[in-house]
């Protein structure tokens, strides 16, 4: 495992995997909130749409961000998330327009897969030898339903590919020190993981630390993706503020990062 990379094109700053770029046959990124255009509360590259925000502002900043990034596609497959476990193919958007599900998969180039994100962990998936990529939307809800071991179950009936071939980046999420929750968001885990302890620690009142980058890093692994494969963001997006959008520590309208994945 090692920490994601920073890197400044252009005025905006994005991060990637070392890992997913010795597979060599995909480009990928994960954006932050700097080198935008937007204002207020969405300051500056918020890559998503949201009540208040100006449209016009979003696609310049996402014009801005696939070209510092080094990102071309013919499009952008996304999905209305709704903190599920589903990983849908990105023909099916295509074919359908908007979907419910908190992940895509494609084997096709020209296509990117992407996910957003403003606390919850997004995972870049890639299979160097199936040549298949997916993004992932792991918040606290999917993660606790499996949305991991979803994606990697999807890539294999989809491609062919096998857990062991996975490559894997964990972008920027909250941290376990700033993700205090409630005690009724536990049982979940605890029925999932065996050892639910190493990421769930109580601090009194009810109330937990959850750390959910751990979490989404060892159902990766009991899906069979190994541990050598995971790169990892040694950044959280609650107390980073000047490089991250946090829907918690905003408590209000704030904007969404965005990470992406395509072949080449």
């Amino acid at each position: 495992m090692r920490n994601l990379e920073i890197h400044e094109e252009n005025g905006v700053e994005f991060l990637t995997s070392p890992l997913l770029e010795k597979c060599g046959f995909v480009r990928h990124a994960f954006s932050t909130r700097r080198g935008g255009v937007s204002e207020g509360p969405y300051d500056s590259l918020n890559l998503g749409a949201a009540k208040g925000e100006d449209p016009v502002r979003v696609e310049e900043n996402r014009r801005r961000f696939f070209e510092a990034a080094g990102l071309a596609p013919e499009r952008v497959a996304e999905v209305c998330q709704v903190h599920g476990a589903e990983v849908i193919d990105a023909n099916k958007i295509r074919d359908e327009g908007g979907v419910s599900a908190d992940g895509v998969m494609t084997d096709l180039p020209g296509i990117a897969a992407a996910v957003q994100t403003a606390d919850c962990v997004p995972v870049l998936l890639a299979d160097p030898v199936k040549r298949g990529v997916a993004a992932v939307h792991a918040g606290r809800r999917g993660t606790a339903a499996g949305v991991l071991v979803s994606a990697v179950a999807g890539m294999k009936r989809r491609f062919g590919s096998e857990p062991k071939n996975l490559v894997a980046a964990l972008g920027p999420g909250i941290s376990g020190q700033c993700y205090e929750v409630g005690g009724e968001c536990i049982p979940p885990f605890r029925l999932r993981y065996p050892g639910w302890r190493d990421f769930c620690v109580q601090v009194g009142g009810g109330h937990w630390l959850l750390d959910l980058p751990e979490a989404v890093r060892i159902q990766l692994v009991s899906a069979g993706v190994p541990e050598e494969a995971i790169d990892l963001a040694p950044h959280c997006t609650f107390s980073e503020s000047a490089r991250f959008f946090s829907y918690r520590r905003d408590g209000g309208p704030t904007g969404r990062l965005l990470s992406v994945i395509e072949i080449i």
